[in-house]
């Protein structure tokens, strides 16, 4: 297989696909970053509460 025919098969596999619309990449985007957030606030929360367990156990 040559580069030319391996562009020619990727150009046609690229128009068979079904690409999602801007509504649901943004809705996907949101959620994506509001997990994130979610999860970032409970790590930061739990750092917190452990520094302060461990200053009380080991003074």
């Amino acid at each position: 297989m040559n580069i030319v025919q391996y562009f020619k098969d990727a150009q046609g596999e690229l128009s068979r696909v079904t690409w999602p619309s801007r509504e649901a990449v943004f809705e996907g985007t949101q959620a994506v970053l509001i997990f994130v957030i979610g999860l970032t606030l409970i790590v930061f929360a739990l750092d917190k509460v452990f520094g302060i367990l461990i200053k009380l156990v080991l003074p």
